[in-house]
């Protein structure tokens, strides 16, 4: 009994070593995975300090998506012009909600209601004080 236990621990050790020296990327990445599900958790941060961007960061990103989204390269396929009109449109709920103004975005399908929104959405902003027109920006 004890030989048979000497073996299987010797033909175990020597898989192991031979393993290693044939494929020292995928031990490397088992030893990797083998930390990552022991490591303590990070800790929790703040969600209202680390998941929101100032308002001034916010401010620019609306600006330079709507300049793209109003006014779209010749020749950018629908596809594209639907994804930067749905980024322009989450940029807006997001200044909505860090300003407070009352926004429907996000409840409304793509059509003439969320255009209407987007516009209705565009002027509360405005008057909150959020800066949407570049132009405007230099006058500051």
């Amino acid at each position: 009994m004890t030989a048979m236990v000497v073996f299987v621990l010797c033909t175990v050790a020597l898989a192991g070593v031979m393993g290693a020296a044939v494929c020292p990327a995928e031990l490397d990445r088992a030893v990797r995975r083998l930390r990552r599900r022991l490591a303590p958790p990070p800790p929790p941060s703040s969600p209202s300090v680390a998941s929101a961007p100032a308002i001034e960061e916010l401010a620019a990103d609306v600006r330079r998506v709507r300049r793209v989204a109003l006014a779209p390269a010749p020749g950018t396929p629908m596809a594209r012009r639907r994804g930067i009109l749905a980024a322009y449109d989450d940029l807006l709920a997001q200044a909505a909600r860090t300003l407070e103004v009352p926004d429907l975005m996000s409840e409304l399908p793509e059509g003439t209601e969320r255009d209407a929104e987007r516009l209705r959405l565009e002027h509360l902003l405005r008057e909150a004080g959020l800066v949407l027109d570049q132009s405007r920006t230099d006058l500051r």
